[in-house]
């Protein structure tokens, strides 16, 4: 007699259950987000499984019609938390389990809200301009590069958004890829410029850099079509910066490729920016004064790294060099913006003296700012810190210091790619940085560092300090990594009073190996920076 003949039928169910799917059918699956992130409301500092909005993300585990349930029973607090949902055939504890399946789940403070998600490191970096901007209306736009994940789409990715006067953030679109209608690209590494209410993003696809105009009208904000400005941009890990203002739209390119449009970017002219012979561009940053002169900062391989193995020099030299493109076309004032200081000059053989990964800008009185990181200390390609010099308006550069001091109590051996945002005379570099736990590499944290005329103002501001958090509590399997925090190139100034500096950065899960990236979207309050 068979088995079936004398249980009963819920029995009978659970047992063919356990046999497994039928022949030919998949076996049970639940699926979830890429990503499982939420932010902690305002006026909050802990969630429980059953408060919204991490109710509602744990519910996004399904498993075709079965009911699915997990096992997180305690509240959470910023950070991170592994979670195993169950799949079941019949009443949940009652009939069988027929599929598991286990996620960290993170827990964001409030001000960071998931923006989107990219299989690339170094989503928000790529090159050294602008990622995220408000328009004169208010808005937020952003940009970065998504690639490398399974099923996902390869290019520059757009996203727009509102916020409440507490910060609250609303995504007025979904995730945009705006390389519409031209292959996608794993290096197309966009940045974007804001005048007015009008953006413009650049990115490169096939060997040359692409543009895009997204207008606000009586309709609403409209994108315009994909513009190919004809300057050669084929960097590895980097792409075309860009700024513009009323007068005209400037590119330029790894390639030391020049373009200009005077049109809203319907049309471009292109040239190439002069560098000493024998030299190539590594980084290029650009930036607008009021004439509408052109400066731009670029790391300039005068003798390239041989070895890159990051426990001995090389010999290797690449000077960070400064030019003018002025109003009437020509090329001015080229120089080695290092060239006063000799830990900055030309190495010995075994050496390596880079400077890379270099951003410029100009304030409200003509001042200078310049940020970069390299080895002036450690002489090893790879063993970089960060540094920021100024020069006045007229006047010369500031004897450069390292933004982030290497600290040895707080596990800080490197720091890498500032970005800069501007207010008046005031300066703000974001700057990520190694924390080790001993010998132990933990991943990434983020400062920002308040800067006037050529000097600290006060105090680093903390931007992502997940991975110092995770050591201390002894949960480095939870951390978030913070690489390439890309901040806004000024301060908003809310009608409230209230000064607000937006940032994207890329967060890297360090504890769940190919996991996709998260994109996060930071807003912090520097009401009382302003006021120092």
């Amino acid at each position: 007699m068979s088995v079936y003949q004398v249980c009963p039928l819920g029995v009978a169910l659970a047992l063919l259950a356990l046999s497994g799917p039928a022949r030919g059918q998949p076996a049970p699956q639940i699926s979830l987000p890429e990503t499982m992130a939420v932010e902690l409301p305002a006026g909050t500092t802990a969630l429980a499984p059953s408060d919204p909005p991490l109710r509602d993300l744990l519910a996004t585990a399904k498993s075709g019609q079965r009911q699915v349930t997990n096992d997180l029973r305690h509240e959470l607090k910023p950070g991170a938390t592994r979670v195993t949902w169950t799949a079941w055939a019949g009443d949940p504890g009652k009939g069988v389990a027929v599929a598991t399946r286990a996620a960290t789940v993170f827990v964001l403070p409030t001000g960071l809200t998931q923006a989107g998600v990219s299989g690339d490191e170094n989503a928000t970096a790529g090159n050294n301009a602008v990622h995220i901007a408000r328009d004169s209306t208010g808005h937020v736009h952003m940009v970065w590069v998504d690639s490398g994940r399974e099923g996902g789409k390869t290019g520059p990715i757009y996203r727009r958004a509102t916020t409440n006067a507490d910060g609250a953030v609303q995504f007025e679109t979904p995730l945009t890829p705006i390389a519409e209608g031209t292959p996608g690209e794993w290096t197309a590494y966009p940045s974007l410029a804001v005048f007015g209410d009008s953006v413009i993003a650049a990115w490169q696809g096939r060997g040359t850099a692409r543009t895009r105009r997204l207008s606000l009208g009586p309709s609403g904000y409209t994108w315009g079509p994909v513009r190919d400005t004809g300057a050669k941009s084929d960097g590895r890990d980097v792409g075309p910066a860009i700024a513009a203002d009323a007068k005209g739209i400037h590119v330029i390119t790894p390639s030391g490729i020049y373009a200009r449009s005077t049109d809203g970017g319907q049309t471009w002219k292109t040239e190439p920016m002069p560098i000493p012979a024998g030299q190539h561009i590594k980084t290029a940053s650009l930036t607008l004064d009021p004439a509408g002169d052109v400066t731009v900062a670029f790391s300039s391989v005068v003798r390239p790294v041989k070895d890159t193995a990051k426990n001995t020099g090389s010999g290797g030299y690449w000077q960070l060099r400064t030019i003018v493109r002025k109003a009437d076309g020509s090329w001015t004032d080229a120089r080695d913006a290092l060239e006063d200081w000799p830990a900055w000059g030309e190495p010995v053989t075994a050496q390596d003296a880079l400077a890379d990964w270099v951003r410029i800008g100009i304030d409200g009185m003509g001042g200078t700012h310049l940020l970069w990181h390299g080895t002036a200390a450690s002489r090893i390609y790879g063993n970089d810190e960060a540094y920021y010099s100024y020069r006045p308006f007229n006047g010369d550069w500031v004897r450069p210091f390292a933004l982030v001091p290497t600290d040895p109590a707080r596990g800080i051996k490197f720091s890498f790619a500032p970005s800069l945002a501007i207010n008046g005379e005031h300066a703000l570099a974001a700057v990520f940085y190694d924390v080790f736990d001993g010998d132990r590499w933990g991943g990434f944290d983020a400062d920002l560092i308040p800067l006037w005329h050529g000097a600290p103002s006060g105090p680093a501001l903390p931007l992502s300090r997940f991975v110092r958090a995770s050591i201390e509590q002894k949960t480095p399997e939870f951390a978030l990594s913070t690489r390439f925090p890309a901040v806004a190139p000024g301060v908003f100034h809310a009608p409230d009073g209230r000064a607000w500096l937006d940032v994207l950065e890329t967060l890297i899960p360090m504890g769940v190996p190919d996991s996709a990236k998260l994109i996060v979207y930071q807003r912090i309050d520097v009401t009382g920076w302003l006021k120092q």
